[in-house]
């Protein structure tokens, strides 16, 4: 439902409750009998403490308070309601004979909405109430669309964890196999000579040569199986650092350096046979306590951005430069490409959900909207674009960090 068509439908006012504060019975009296013909659903108080307890009890959605009452006035009253969680957010209008700009005044900052003087006009009171419980009921609903847009933003933020997590888990896979393949030839071929190396000393005469041959042979292999298996062993490691890091919300202490490099590892398989060259300008002394699997999403959409729209799904070359520094408790980010860049009619557009220039060939267009709101929710900073068509993109990145 959109908001002409809460402010244009008709108020049903059986579907409201008010609460109505004032000492002197014949004025509720006279408004009840008005009010309840237009079907309200009425409470009523004599005084201000226990018009807060019939707030808190019954809930209303709007309550005309007396100011001139005795024990606690309706200001007093006003300020504790407005002071109370369950209580804060009923409008309140305000009945008195008070009418001065200094009792207005008063009125206002204690927390009243409105203000209405005596002798009541009955129809003015109307129309007030009318407006006051529009205005309720399109805060309620802008409310109930904001925890909704809240609740989808939080599933599309997870969908891309589990996302990212997939795409870590197909290159790590990938990545695995090289490494483990290598070393098991090698394992394979260690076994043949060993058996050579048998055969030649079950000889009468040893083939000193053909002996010193296998023995390289074995050394070589030795070290080729070594290094793959340390290769291995390296992956597993930083697939079990990046794999954690995605999918907690925990904050740890980690080297800057090592979380860009982990992400660039496992992407690894998808750049490996383009002609882009990826550099990374970091002190591996810059050290910070935030979320390392929110910085890991971040920098895996931006590659994923370049491969795909800056150069052409990896078949144009390039250079993609990511530099960052440490400034006070603020960790500084500068990711670039020098790939096609944006067009200046969609610069503006890059941060919006479902923008995307991709979609005929499967482009959600939320890489860009799940990096700003890493950025300015999770993270609490800001993120900015620069780009120049045909010259590539500079995205600054800056958010508070624990040292």
């Amino acid at each position: 439902m959109n908001m002409n068509a809460i402010t244009s439908k008709p108020l049903n006012y059986q579907n409201h409750t008010l609460l109505i504060v004032d000492d002197n019975p014949n004025n509720i009296g006279v408004i009840v009998d008005y009010l309840g013909t237009y079907g309200f659903e009425m409470v009523v108080a004599k005084n201000g403490e226990m018009g807060l307890k019939r707030a808190k009890a019954a809930q209303p959605d709007l309550i005309l308070l007396d100011v001139l009452m005795p024990g606690i006035d309706g200001f007093e009253t006003c300020r504790r309601l407005k002071a109370d969680e369950k209580t804060g957010d009923i409008p309140v209008i305000f009945m008195t004979a008070l009418d001065s700009s200094e009792d207005k005044i008063k009125g206002f900052e204690a927390g009243g909405v409105d203000y209405v003087t005596k002798p009541i006009q009955h129809e003015e009171v109307l129309a007030r109430i009318t407006t006051h419980l529009r205005i309720r009921d399109l805060t309620l609903h802008l409310n109930a669309k904001v925890e909704e847009l809240t609740q989808t933003r939080q599933e599309l933020v997870q969908s891309e964890k589990m996302a990212s997590l997939g795409r870590l888990v197909a290159g790590f896979a990938h990545e695995l196999n090289t490494p483990l393949g290598v070393a098991i030839g090698s394992a394979s071929a260690l076994q043949v000579e060993a058996k050579k190396i048998n055969g030649l000393m079950a000889q009468e005469e040893v083939d000193v040569d053909k002996l010193l041959s296998a023995v390289d042979t074995i050394d070589q292999g030795a070290d080729l199986t070594l290094s793959n298996l340390e290769r291995a062993a390296n992956l597993v490691t930083s697939f079990k650092r990046t794999a954690v890091d995605q999918t907690s919300d925990e904050m740890r202490s980690f080297q800057v350096h090592e979380v860009i490099n982990d992400t660039i590892n496992t992407l690894h398989n998808r750049f490996k046979k383009t002609d882009i060259e990826i550099s990374v300008a970091c002190p591996k002394d810059v050290k910070v306590k935030s979320l390392p699997g929110a910085l890991e999403q971040i920098f895996t959409n931006l590659l994923i951005n370049s491969l795909i729209h800056g150069f052409n799904e990896g078949q144009n070359a390039g250079s993609i430069n990511i530099a960052a520094q440490l400034d006070e408790n603020s960790l500084h980010l500068k990711y670039s490409d020098n790939g096609k860049g944006i067009a200046a009619e969609n610069l503006a557009k890059i941060f919006e959900p479902f923008f995307t220039t991709h979609r005929a060939h499967g482009g959600s267009g939320l890489g860009m909207y799940i990096c700003y709101n890493i950025v300015t929710t999770q993270l609490q900073g800001t993120i900015s674009c620069e780009s120049v068509l045909g010259e590539g993109v500079v995205f600054k990145i800056d958010y508070p960090c624990r040292l």
